[in-house]
């Protein structure tokens, strides 16, 4: 069974529950939700975008990217990065390889990784380069996905399921997401 499913179904949330004012475009509304001034709904918008696959979104979730914070000022804030990137990895979009290389430089761990993943789901041979030095670095301030303490800190379930699926598809492979990505770019062997 999909990781992601089981997400849903342990923490019973699911943005098609949590937008029901969609109305026939729910791209066009999810995409006005990423400018919402509540920031939940935002990176609750970006997740759903990436369920939905709508490519008028690459844009917009560029735009909300902000991997500059060298920690974790606002848990979503956080989440709306985290949401953000895997949705531009689902989309698959060569617009977002430039913004995806500068979450590369985060001294946040979890901004590097899931960038990292997003940029081996494009498949974009620019982002080798940056990848690998991404790989050669080995200190970062902080690491949300090894401290198991985050889901008590988070107390929206939504957040939790967001925050867990990106981990579970992003984080849990023998190799880290860099080596994976410069792997489905044919820059490194298979770990397997």
């Amino acid at each position: 069974m999909d990781r992601t499913i089981r997400a849903f179904e342990k923490e019973s949330w699911d943005w098609r529950e949590e937008f029901t004012d969609l109305g026939d475009d729910a791209g066009a509304s999810l995409i006005e939700k990423l400018s919402d001034d509540d920031i939940a709904v935002r990176w609750k918008a970006a997740w759903a975008l990436g369920h939905l696959g709508d490519p008028r979104a690459v844009d917009p979730l560029i735009a909300s990217l902000d991997f500059t914070a060298p920690v974790v000022r606002e848990e979503g804030e956080f989440t709306l990065n985290m949401a953000a990137a895997w949705t531009l990895g689902k989309l698959k979009d060569s617009r977002a390889v430039e913004p995806l290389i500068r979450g590369l430089s985060s001294a946040c761990s979890d901004y590097v990784w899931v960038a990292a993943w997003a940029l081996g789901e494009i498949g974009d041979r620019r982002a080798i380069g940056p990848l690998q030095k991404a790989r050669e670095r080995d200190e970062f301030e902080c690491v949300w996905q090894s401290d198991a303490s985050w889901s008590g800190r988070v107390t929206d379930p939504a957040e939790k399921v967001v925050l867990a699926s990106i981990t579970e598809r992003t984080f849990h492979t023998p190799e880290t997401p860099v080596e994976k990505a410069l792997e489905k770019l044919g820059e490194i062997k298979d770990f397997t």
